[in-house]
């Protein structure tokens, strides 16, 4: 089933006003017809009295229809009213002029007093006993019965149902108008919510605001709690990292210090080396913890203006060397990403390749489907076989590297992983190494 409330909401409205229209209908319908028969026994019945008043005596006392009749329809042959009284122990049949030409009966037997209706495949029948007494006092039983053409009962049905279902497939559309129009208003508020979590998405606000439906003011509230939850928690990761540098400051200091002043060079270059290292591990952590992170509030940045900032400020710090380095990114390129995150993936990526290039840096992205894929090359040395696999490795820690190889790697392939995509080394066209970030877009 499809997972749109509105949709839900129309389906199920729908299939109840199609069953209680049916119903309706259907009830409609047989009341109606009820009602026709009912209206059609009564005038098969007065036409029955209308016999009995005909009626006339023979010497005996027994009843004796006359040939003709007053009403002109039990007269004319076919006309559609018929009448057959047969009695007086089957000594005695009248048949109605309207009868000739019919050889089937009319008559059933039936007691005196009783009354019987039905119908037949082209008749509507009445039949009546009734009891006449002769000259003596003694009952004579009678079974009289008249019928009509089913014709017209059946015109009038139809042209009743045709009418019925007009009128109900009209009201049926009229109801669906209305509900959707009701559903619309009533799931405005959700809209709403909808509308205020793509803003949030895009960046162009960073909570929910504005009134909301009481039965969304839980969730409204939940979700900015949430958000506000989420930034407090990731500021004070970074502010403790940051603390916790800005302290370690001084005591490093104080044992280089004293590093310095002892007369053992195996001890000197040992103090040395380990606070070197417990600093790398210190500023690692810091830039792991500072990895935000994507999420659907994180809103779209231009990979472009990034990336040109970093090459600008990289190119004055290697002025002395006239290195050239080309960006070819598409300036409406964007990314749902962190914008210090960028900067820090981006800034390592673009450092090690400044730093390992002889003249030339190249920046290019392209974008496939739901995928961005970077690479950054550089026309150096490149990386060992035997370096490229331990570069790659998940996980691995800042103080298990070689000195002198630093730490960009490292924050880069966390960041990269933060954002569930895939990091690879690559020789480059230039000469040297391709570093290829793929990312989802």
């Amino acid at each position: 089933m499809s997972r749109s409330i509105t949709h839900r909401l129309l389906v199920s409205n729908l299939l109840i006003l199609i069953a209680f229209l049916g119903l309706a209908g259907a009830a409609l319908d047989r009341a109606f017809r009820s009602s026709t028969e009912t209206a059609a026994r009564e005038q098969l019945q007065a036409h029955v009295y209308t016999l009995l008043t005909a009626a006339q005596e023979d010497e005996r006392g027994h009843m004796r229809l006359p040939t003709s009749l007053a009403a002109p329809g039990f007269n004319q042959p076919d006309s559609g009213l018929y009448a057959e009284i047969r009695g007086d122990n089957g000594t005695y049949h009248w048949r109605s002029g309207s009868m000739l030409g019919r050889s089937a009966p009319l008559v059933g037997n039936a007691s005196p007093g009783e009354t019987r209706f039905h119908l037949t495949a082209g008749l509507a029948v009445f039949t009546q006993g009734i009891a006449w007494e002769d000259n003596r006092g003694e009952p004579i039983s009678y079974t009289l019965s008249v019928a009509i053409n089913r014709g017209a009962l059946d015109a009038e049905l139809a042209s009743f149902r045709s009418t019925l279902w007009r009128w109900l497939g009209g009201v049926a559309l009229l109801l669906l108008a209305a509900q959707v129009l009701a559903a619309r208003w009533g799931l405005a508020p959700l809209r709403d919510m909808s509308a205020a979590v793509q803003r949030i998405e895009a960046g162009e606000a960073a909570r929910v605001e504005g009134p909301v439906a009481r039965e969304l003011d839980g969730l409204s509230s939940n979700l900015n709690s949430l958000i506000e939850q989420n930034r407090q928690r990731q500021e004070r990761v970074r502010n403790s990292l940051a603390d916790l540098a800005h302290s370690m400051k001084t005591p490093l200091a104080v044992l280089r210090g004293t590093a310095e002043q002892s007369t053992d060079p195996t001890l000197r270059g040992l103090i040395s080396e380990q606070t070197t290292r417990i600093d790398e591990i210190v500023s690692y952590q810091r830039q792991r913890a500072a990895v935000a992170g994507t999420s659907s509030v994180t809103r779209p940045i231009p990979l472009a203006p990034i990336l040109r900032r970093l090459c600008a400020s990289l190119d004055k710090v290697h002025h002395d060397r006239h290195l050239k380095c080309s960006v070819q990114v598409p300036a409406d390129l964007q990314i749902r990403a962190d914008e210090g995150d960028l900067f820090e993936l981006l800034g390592n990526l673009l450092e090690n390749a400044y730093k390992h290039c002889s003249a030339r840096v190249s920046v290019t992205a392209t974008l496939t489907g739901d995928r961005l894929d970077l690479d950054v090359e550089d026309d150096g040395e490149g990386f060992r076989d035997t370096d490229v696999e331990r570069l790659l490795q998940r996980g691995e820690r800042a103080d298990q590297r070689h000195p002198g190889d630093g730490i960009g790697l490292a924050v880069v392939s966390e960041i990269v992983r933060q954002y569930r995509g895939e990091l690879r080394v690559l020789a480059s066209d230039l000469g040297g190494a391709r570093i290829r970030v793929t990312l989802p877009a």
